[in-house]
């Protein structure tokens, strides 16, 4: 009776070896596996609408170039933070890879002339390479058990300049072209998540997670939020400004715009 169910019982996702000698209680992995989850779904979604959005407007919103550091983290941990036998999480971050390829590829075919294309495929490879090194030389820095300092760290550091960035570009640009509401809350509550994965670690064994909650890691978090927080406010004002730059051309009052 109930083989299957008992045979799956201890099966979690990225659990750190220093809680698990801890004798934890199963909800504290329970919950921890559906932050996990959320997060990737989201971030999943989050991909999903950017790729969407940039050929749909043949622009995108920043630099496809700066996805070689995203594709390095999850290349990377996909080896040295997954479990030997545990192939759902090491599949988990090659879904992402597989997403942030695609979204590279629409990016650079739909926003940037053919004559760049392989000069820009040739830096995300050589990008690409290089992070994973990075990775690893770190690491070797800050040894840890399946590498969750260093995971930790450059995840929500990998995270300032798309929060920050993308705001910079609604208010240069002054429009919306590559991005969108649906990219923006999938982004907003995957921070949220990711950020609740380490922090729900910390609350409950903070001996092993002593770097979650420091000066540093407040500063970096909130210095990522504050944009993600204003971001709608802005989006709304660039979607205006586009709006009276089209009536404009649409009234024959500019040629150029």
């Amino acid at each position: 009776m109930f083989d299957y169910a008992h045979s799956t019982t201890s099966t979690h996702l990225i659990p750190q070896p220093s809680d698990l000698r801890l004798n934890p209680p199963e909800s504290y992995l329970l919950i921890q596996d559906f932050l996990i989850l959320t997060c990737a779904l989201l971030y999943a979604l989050c991909y999903f609408f950017y790729t969407v959005r940039t050929y749909a407007d043949r622009t995108c919103a920043g630099t496809p170039l700066y996805m070689c550091t995203t594709m390095a983290y999850e290349l990377y941990y996909a080896l040295v933070m997954t479990s030997p036998t545990a192939r759902f999480e090491r599949w988990g971050f090659l879904v992402w890879f597989a997403l942030d390829v695609v979204f590279v590829s629409v990016a650079i075919c739909s926003a940037y002339p053919r004559a760049a294309w392989r000069r820009m495929v040739g830096v995300l490879v050589v990008g690409t390479v290089a992070g994973m090194g990075v990775l690893r030389w770190l690491g070797t820095l800050w040894p840890d058990e399946r590498e969750q300092v260093t995971a930790y760290w450059t995840g929500i550091v990998l995270q300032v300049p798309i929060s920050w960035g993308s705001l910079i570009v609604l208010v240069q640009r002054g429009d919306t072209k590559g991005q969108s509401l649906e990219i923006w809350i999938t982004r907003y509550l995957g921070c949220f998540s990711a950020y609740g994965v380490f922090w729900w670690r910390y609350i409950n064994a903070p001996q092993n997670w002593a770097y979650v909650n420091n000066f540093w890691s407040w500063f970096v978090i909130l210095f990522t939020l504050f944009p993600e927080t204003i971001y709608p406010f802005v989006y709304v004002w660039a979607h205006v400004q586009s709006r009276k730059k089209r009536g404009v051309v649409a009234n024959g009052k500019v040629k150029h715009s």
